[in-house]
């Protein structure tokens, strides 16, 4: 882990904007319609390396993958992590501020469901191959 004692290191936490074709593609995959692994596989790439430069670029010291290959932490915690149930909720209403703010909107669409996990049980890793390949992605 990156240290300094003469200053306070910067980084972000959260998603970084993403683009249309990973959306649509982060979207199928949560809701559990057919898309194609590959395209999924490359855009995730691609886009981690992105928004790495991005990050390096504006100078952050602690940079990270911005998330771009999960759609939402309430998502990934069920696709990773044992001990965690819920049903997906379909979304009936907009999410606050989606009225007053159209044009972003227009560019940022998420799933019409809602993940809705709880912890009903012990919490253990799942699925560690995956894991490992995020590490490989945000490597490279």
């Amino acid at each position: 882990m990156q240290r300094s004692t003469s200053r306070i290191l910067t980084t972000h936490t959260g998603s970084l904007p993403r683009s249309r074709a990973l959306q649509d593609i982060l979207r199928l995959r949560e809701e559990r319609q057919p898309y194609n692994q590959a395209a999924f596989a490359e855009g995730v790439r691609t886009a981690v390396a992105d928004v790495v430069q991005q990050q390096i670029a504006s100078g952050l010291d602690v940079i990270n993958d911005g998330e771009q290959g999960r759609s939402q932490y309430a998502a990934y915690v069920k696709e990773r992590l044992s001990g965690f149930e819920g049903e997906r909720l379909i979304r009936s209403r907009p999410r606050l501020g989606e009225a007053d703010f159209p044009d972003y909107v227009g560019t940022h669409q998420s799933s019409v469901s809602l993940p809705q996990p709880a912890c009903t049980g012990p919490i253990a890793w799942k699925d560690r191959a995956a894991l490992q390949q995020d590490i490989a992605t945000f490597k490279a």
